[in-house]
């Protein structure tokens, strides 16, 4: 792991994001709830793939957002920590959050936070609560 990688939410998304060699791990999902924050959105699917130590890329489709594309950051991708986003889509042209997220089983996990987003219909804060599922 490099050192930088160890840096908070931004540091290690633009730290990172590049520098890694190892983008091995995709997972899928899908997403309900009041926004989720890789697409803005209240129901979706989204695909991450792991670029770095603690950064994955994304793309979403989901309603009423369309689609969106970015970068998220896990503090623990797999259990309980913070979670931070910056994207760009259809609905919601640039956008970011910063949430925690708790494991509830195996692969189910509620996402709590807040977001900012510069749209077509909205621009402002938003709320994060999500419930999402991997597989």
């Amino acid at each position: 792991m490099k050192g930088s990688c160890r840096n908070g939410i931004v540091a290690g998304m633009l730290l990172c994001a590049f520098s890694a060699t190892a983008a091995d791990e995709e997972v899928r999902s899908y997403h309900v709830g009041l926004l989720h924050p890789n697409g803005v959105d209240v129901a979706g699917y989204s695909i991450e793939k792991r670029i770095g130590d603690k950064v994955y890329r994304f793309y979403n489709f989901g309603f009423p957002s369309l689609a969106a594309v970015g970068l998220s950051y896990y503090g623990n991708y797999r259990g309980n920590g913070p979670t931070g986003t910056v994207g760009v889509g259809i609905g919601s042209v640039l956008y970011g959050s910063l949430a925690y997220q708790w494991r509830l089983e195996e692969m189910d996990y509620l996402k709590l936070g807040a977001g900012f987003a510069a749209g077509v219909a909205y621009s402002g804060v938003y709320p994060v609560l999500a419930y999402e599922h991997r597989f």
